[in-house]
């Protein structure tokens, strides 16, 4: 913006009419939308492309978590699938959900958009990610851990459709 001005000023001092008459405003505009040079990209506050200490830090901290999230969400999908095993594949038996091979295909494929992103640079997109992330496994992992079912069901509950009661359902 002082570049700009200055150049104002400079031709200000040469004919003030003639100055203002050659400064097009819509030319600049269209020649910065066009092709955006240092002056331009120092107007812009926000964007950052240069990792610091403090940013890369970040990041390793949030991958390390997704890691360890990752192997525990791990550890209850083998358990969940091995405990489907048991029922085989009976009327009650309980759905395991997402098997173990998928959820790691799932979190490799989170893995690479993170590391894609910090390879181009985009640092505010990359901890953003990576934040949203770590949220979101952690919601899941304690959806995993707090509200399971406590109970183990040995035998699924027995089908009442075609037999004659003696007992009524409630007393």
């Amino acid at each position: 913006m002082t570049l700009i001005h200055r150049q104002l000023e400079q031709d200000g001092d040469l004919d003030d009419v003639a100055s203002v008459a050659q400064w097009n405003m819509c030319e600049r505009v269209t020649n910065y939308g066009m092709w955006c040079d240092s002056d331009c990209q120092s107007l812009d506050t926000f964007r950052v492309d240069e990792w610091s200490r403090s940013d890369v830090f970040l990041l390793v901290i949030m991958c390390v978590f997704m890691g360890a999230m990752m192997l525990l969400v791990f550890a209850k999908r083998v358990k969940a699938y091995e405990r489907a095993a048991m029922w085989g594949d009976e009327a009650g038996a309980p759905n395991p959900g997402l098997p173990p091979c998928a959820m790691l295909l799932l979190f490799g494929i989170v893995f690479t958009v993170i590391v894609t992103l910090a390879a181009l640079k985009f640092v505010n997109e990359t901890l953003v990610f990576s934040v949203v992330t770590c949220v979101l496994l952690f919601i899941y992992m304690l959806k995993l851990t707090l509200f399971e079912n406590r109970k183990q069901v040995f035998l699924p509950a027995r089908s009442t459709r075609n037999h004659a009661l003696k007992e009524p359902f409630y007393t």
